[in-house]
């Protein structure tokens, strides 16, 4: 209901309309919308009365409502209490006429004052007060003891102790003497809204006389304070004899600039003083070094040794290194990709897939190997049977060794060419073969290698992108819990602090303004607490911010790694297919000297003569005179072995 009459009202502007609130209403008001209240009272008039269970003609206090600006406070006039005192001292002034006028801060819609406010108010001079209460004159006319209360009325922040002398030790009502220590009202937010209230009280409590005066009408000085009766009307001859100080307030960090700029020549003579015990003092430590140094007593009477020569230089960063060292400190890092590759799960995944590529390789290795040794048999049976062929007898007897081949070396060389020309093409053929199966085979080889490169690559980055991602959060967690480490941290320590502070207060000042500096000092706490946690979440922020950015820059590293490993398997692919039809001739020429030994140290005499005549021997020819006499002896062997196998089992029969 509040907040939508504080809306509706100035849609309406109505500023004719005088509204009338009961107290219990305007204290709702007060409390909860104290800056929309003081809006209110800017634009049109209120009224205040009190509550109708004020049976007794009781009063409350005017002075909240005149915090907010309200410009008519009804009050109970029979009864002569001190709200009616206060309301009677405030309007004495402009003549008695019953019309003041507000502070601009109530008056001028663009200015916006808050009275629950404890903190200096803008364009506002905060003052400070000091009254001492010296003596009395004509108290009362009888012998009694008498003691002084001094109060302030102001606004919520102002400082609300009220202070009070000590009882006189005699009763003495003529002239009294107490001449205590000042009391003092520091920090008076607004003086316009403050008055100062003085009363002279018998030691039984009973009301002798009173003065409440403005703060804005207090002058410094020496004065005769006339005091007044309940009922506001002077005295004739009680009157209070006070020194008063008003000055404007200046914080406890500032007082030495202030006092330098108040009065220069004492502030600069004490600072000289003080600069010149400095001085003695440090000649003083350096004398003592000195002497320690050469080994002479001190003042003490103790002995130093002389130092064992000159020590050593230190050698001290320039302050761009301590600046750029601090950063690297500071700044958060992140994984690298050196590191990720270093990981353990990383590490078993580049293990399965070496032993992969092994085992693939032995598959291929295997396969070659058996596709040589067939070729090898075909060669060997030609090779056989054309050895057959020529030493074939017409039949043999059953007597032992009855076939006894003799071959002539000069036929065996006729016929060589005649069964060459029938076994060339076989052997052709058989050779044409073995190079396109190798050929088909390492190609087949090499692009099962690629392909399994390739996977390989893209497993490789999705298994380090899951180790990054696992890495980074990690650490943006142990970021943010270094964070609330750091804030607890920092709290506490402005905790510790704040207490220390209060603890100094309680010993070292004296009640009067201890409830000032405890308020100032909570206050200070919390504006420090609010700005540290401010620049930490400004610090975190930025810290997170820097750790995002590289860690992105490494996912971007290890999703481009992918491409490079991919075009470096393509890159070894294309380099091995390039040199597989040099590896299957080298397997050709192996698999040919296994068969034919003759005939490669044939080829190698003729390819050592055709270097200087350039003669050249037509590859087709496979079958050459002497792998003819080679496999013919072979056989031959094989017949005789044959033979002599059979004289034995005819022997034995």
């Amino acid at each position: 209901m509040l907040y939508v009459f504080f809306l509706i009202i100035p849609e309406k502007n109505h500023s004719y309309v005088v509204s009338s609130f009961t107290e219990l209403k305007a204290y709702e008001l007060l409390t909860r919308s104290p800056i929309q209240f003081v809006n209110y009272n800017k634009r049109q008039m209120s009224r205040i009365y009190p509550k109708g269970t004020r049976m007794d003609s009781s009063n409350y206090m005017p002075q909240m409502f005149w915090n907010v600006g309200c410009q008519m406070v009804a009050l109970n006039f029979q009864t002569s209490d001190v709200p009616i005192q206060q309301n009677m001292a405030l309007f004495e002034f402009n003549g008695q006429s019953g019309y003041l006028l507000k502070h601009d801060f109530m008056c001028r819609p663009e200015k916006h004052f808050d009275p629950f406010s404890v903190d200096r108010i803008d364009v506002v001079v905060a003052s400070t007060l000091s009254i001492t209460i010296i003596s009395g004159q004509f108290l009362s006319e009888r012998s009694v003891k008498s003691y002084v209360e001094v109060e302030l009325f102001g606004l919520p922040g102002d400082p609300k102790r009220r202070y009070r002398t000590k009882v006189t030790p005699n009763a003495n009502s003529i002239n009294p003497i107490w001449n205590e220590d000042p009391f003092v009202f520091e920090k008076i937010l607004m003086p316009e809204l403050a008055s100062l209230r003085i009363v002279a009280l018998e030691e039984g409590g009973k009301f002798i006389g009173h003065r409440i005066i403005p703060v804005t009408a207090v002058c410094s000085g020496y004065h005769h304070v006339c005091l007044r009766s309940e009922s506001n009307r002077p005295l004739t001859m009680p009157s209070l004899f006070v020194y008063v100080e008003m000055k404007d307030y200046v914080p406890d960090s500032w007082a030495d600039l202030t006092m330098a700029l108040s009065n220069p020549i004492k502030f600069f003579t004490a600072h000289d003083k003080k600069m010149k015990n400095a001085d003695a003092n440090n000649e003083k430590s350096i004398l003592e070094k000195e002497l320690s140094i050469n080994g002479i007593p001190n003042i003490l009477g103790s002995y130093c040794t002389p130092s064992n020569g000159p020590g050593g230089t230190l050698i001290t960063p320039k302050d761009g290194t301590m600046k750029e060292t601090a950063k690297l400190i500071t700044e958060p890092q992140t994984a690298s990709i050196e590191e990720i590759q270093q990981m353990k799960n990383f590490g078993k995944l580049l293990k399965k897939q070496e032993k992969e590529l092994k085992e693939l390789e032995r598959k291929m290795t295997k396969r070659k190997e058996e596709l040589i040794q067939k070729y090898t048999a075909f060669f060997t049976e030609v090779v056989s049977q054309l050895g057959r062929k020529e030493m074939s007898c017409p039949s043999r007897t059953p007597r032992r060794k009855s076939c006894r081949i003799v071959l002539d070396e000069s036929s065996t060389k006729g016929n060589a060419a005649e069964l060459t020309e029938n076994a060339d093409n076989k052997m052709m053929e058989l050779k044409e073969k073995l190079e396109e199966e190798l050929l088909h085979l390492g190609e087949e080889q090499y692009d099962a290698i690629w392909k399994k490169k390739d996977q390989h690559a893209i497993e490789k980055v999705a298994k380090m992108l899951q180790l990054a991602r696992q890495k980074q959060a990690s650490e943006l967690k142990a970021l943010k819990e270094s964070w609330e480490s750091n804030t607890k941290e920092m709290k506490k320590k402005l905790e510790v602090k704040r207490l220390d502070k209060i603890q100094a207060v309680a010993k070292n000042t004296d009640k009067s303004a201890q409830e000032r500096l405890k308020r100032e000092i909570n206050n200070s706490h919390i504006q420090e607490v609010v700005k540290a946690v401010k620049q930490m979440n400004e610090k975190q922020s930025r810290h997170q911010q820097v750790l995002e950015a590289k860690q992105s820059t490494c996912l971007g590293k290890i999703k481009e790694k992918e491409s490079q490993l991919q075009q470096e398997a393509f890159t070894e692919y294309e380099n091995k297919m390039k040199t597989i039809s040099a590896e299957v001739q080298d397997s050709v020429k192996n698999c040919m000297k296994v068969c034919y030994p003759l005939e490669a140290d044939t080829a190698k005499r003729e390819a050592h003569g055709a270097v200087g005549e350039g003669d050249q021997r037509p590859c087709g020819n496979l079958v050459t005179p002497e792998t003819l006499i080679y496999a013919t002896e072979v056989v031959k062997e094989e017949v005789i072995m044959d033979d002599e196998s059979t004289d034995a089992q005819d022997s034995r029969l």
